[in-house]
């Protein structure tokens, strides 16, 4: 059986870290973009199951990422993370989750597992 994969885009290196042990954790292949300037590459290497993606980051913005992230790979899931709620309400109907942070570890695994049977 494949290992799904998951990409993390999370500039706090904190979160990116805890986002992606928790993933492994799950049973997740999962990498790490900490800036928002190496996820073209990720998506490239292979199509995500499921990606975490932050809206504000350095080198991009998570809404432009989302809009490419579907174009690409129209199935894969993305939960958008972020503590903007402005933003976060004009990705209704866009993002397949908005969590809103501190988002925790045990709603990030009950997602994560929700994904891995929707992929079986």
């Amino acid at each position: 059986m494949i290992q799904p994969y998951a990409l993390i885009i999370e500039d706090d290196p904190k979160l990116g870290t805890i986002f992606r042990t928790a993933l492994q954790q799950a049973g997740y292949e999962a990498d790490l973009d900490e800036n928002g300037n190496r996820y073209r590459a990720f998506l490239n290497a292979r199509q995500p199951d499921f990606v975490i993606l932050d809206l504000h980051l350095p080198f991009a913005f998570g809404g432009d990422i989302l809009t490419e992230i579907h174009a690409k790979y129209p199935d894969t899931v993305v939960a958008v993370v972020t503590a903007d709620l402005v933003k976060a309400k004009t990705l209704t109907g866009k993002a397949d989750h908005i969590l809103i942070k501190p988002v925790s570890v045990a709603s990030l695994l009950r997602l994560a597992e929700s994904v891995k049977k929707d992929e079986s």
